[in-house]
């Protein structure tokens, strides 16, 4: 069995194209730093974050590079065919991109074929891609807690990336104070827009109360 590869989508590299991974190439994703020089101070004004948190530039010149199979047919008609079905399955089309040495995560962005290189004994593929900066976790993080009339702290913990909760409520005046505010709802779902509640990185308490039960559901990312 193949120890690594990468899914684009539902396509493996290995067990759907026949590739065996070279290596992978995926560089950090830069800050997006905005600095502003005001005459008679010292240094320069930093504004990066300035819309509330650090924002961060697509990742660019991700590259993966794959070699046929030595075990499959190495023919010129094989590597002609072997050509079309990359570029067919993988140029120029947007994935989840998965790899196997990294499972809980899935990066997002558009592939490009490169480059083919070809000779005697290899026939190699390389394929680019640009990616969002953000390594997003493959399931979605679902805390649901059973409610009282007293109220209970709980800790919803996140990744990086800051994130705005879908809440469900399986009754009336359910009572929510995060970051100081008091919210209360009605039974219902409350996507994005309805609240400020906004996960930070790491622990994030909220106190609950009510009856029947709360939900919180919210995507993770990471860099």
């Amino acid at each position: 069995m193949i120890e690594t590869g990468i899914r684009f989508g539902d396509i493996h590299s290995f067990y759907d194209l026949d590739l065996v991974l070279s290596s992978v190439e995926i560089p950090p994703a830069i800050p997006r730093t905005s600095y502003i020089d005001i005459e008679g101070r010292d240094g320069a004004l930093d504004i990066s974050e300035a819309l509330g948190e650090m924002r961060y530039q697509d990742r660019t010149g991700c590259k993966f590079t794959f070699a046929m199979n030595p075990q499959s047919d190495l023919s010129e008609a094989a590597w002609e065919a072997k050509k079309t079905e990359i570029s067919n399955a993988l140029n120029g089309i947007a994935f989840k991109i998965t790899l196997d040495k990294d499972p809980e995560y899935y990066y997002s962005g558009r592939c490009s074929v490169d480059n083919y290189q070809s000779n005697k004994r290899l026939r190699q593929f390389v394929i680019t891609a640009r990616l969002h900066p953000y390594k997003f976790k493959q399931k979605k993080t679902v805390v649901t807690i059973p409610l009282t009339d007293d109220a209970q702290t709980v800790i919803l913990r996140n990744g990086r990336k800051t994130v705005t909760p879908i809440i469900t409520c399986t009754n009336d005046e359910t009572g929510v104070i995060f970051d100081g505010t008091t919210y209360v709802f009605s039974a219902g779902t409350y996507e994005h827009q309805f609240t400020k509640i906004t996960l930070k990185q790491g622990e994030n308490p909220v106190k609950v109360w009510g009856g029947g039960s709360i939900t919180f559901e919210y995507q993770e990312a990471d860099l």
